[in-house]
This record gives C-alpha cells, structure tokens and sequence, in this order.
C-alpha cells in the first residue's frame, strides 16, 4: 500500500478542496455546519478563494490526506486566538478510516498551530458521531459545552479540547 501523505492545500488545490468536501457532506450529513445543498451551490470563485485564503494566510489552514495520488481525508483549521486553533471539517473517506490518516491530519494541524504559538486546540463534534471515540483516543477531552449543529437541527455538538504538547 503506498504511504500516506498529509500536506497543507495550495491555492491551486481548490478542486481537490471541493471535491473531497462534498464527498464529507455527501457521507457524513450530520457531522458538518454545512450542508451538502450548500456546498453545492458554492461558485468555482467561492472555492478557489477559500483555498487561497487557506493555503496563504497565518490565521487558517486546510490539510489534504494523500493515499498515493488519491486525496482521503482533510481537515481544516484557524486561530481564534493566540492560544487557540479550531479543529474543522475533519474527514476521512470511510474506506481509510482505521488507518490512522486521522490522527495524521491531527498532528499536521497541531505542528501548524504548534508553530504560530497556539497551546489548545479545540472542535465540534456532534453527540452521534462515532469520531468522539477516535477524538478521545487521541487526547481530546469533552466539554460541558453543547450547541444545536445547525439552526435547524435537532442534532447537538459537544466542544472538545486538548493542549499541545510542549
């Protein structure tokens, strides 16, 4: 099997961004903000900025997992504070999950926030997402903090946070 890889999107990456982004809308419905209909009616311009403001500014990131030349997982992030990176829009396609492309995602995230001076990280999961347990298996702790997952969702999502290691 070839290795894994997990690097930080460039701009020109915006098609690999949407692609794999609606595949985790179109998968997993009830672990985003967003909805599958929204991100489809994102414009090209939508997703070609998001990337580039992702791959160029210091306050956010998107990370892209490779299997070989196939992208499988992602995960985006930005600084809230200067202590503080929100973990977002983590994914893995089903049929690498178990493989430890998500921890590989989460490490890339915390070098980045590591290196701009961030000390926690934290993320959103919902209630029935069974990626609580791969979250607790990799050092996220809940909060008592909860929220509807979206305005109309009877879904609620749980705030989960872990230091960064020194």
């Amino acid at each position: 099997m070839p290795s894994e890889v997990v690097n930080r999107i460039r701009s020109d990456q915006w098609r690999i961004l949407r692609d794999v982004r609606l595949r985790a809308l179109e998968e997993a419905p009830d672990a985003f903000g967003t909805t599958l209909v929204e991100g489809q009616k994102r414009a090209d311009r939508d997703w070609q900025d998001m990337a580039r403001d992702h791959a160029t500014l210091a306050d956010r990131a998107y990370f892209m997992a490779y299997v070989g030349d196939d992208p499988c997982g992602m995960a985006g992030c930005y600084r809230t504070s200067s202590d503080t990176v929100i973990l977002t829009a983590m994914w893995v396609a089903p049929e690498f999950r178990g493989q430890k492309i998500g921890e590989q995602i989460v490490r890339a995230v915390i070098k980045w926030a590591g290196a701009g001076g961030a000390s926690t990280i934290e993320a959103w999961v919902s209630e029935n997402n069974p990626a609580r347990i791969f979250y607790q298996k990799i050092g996220f702790e809940e909060t008592c903090l909860t929220e509807p997952l979206r305005s109309d969702s009877k879904i609620q999502i749980i705030l989960i946070r872990r230091d960064i290691a020194p």
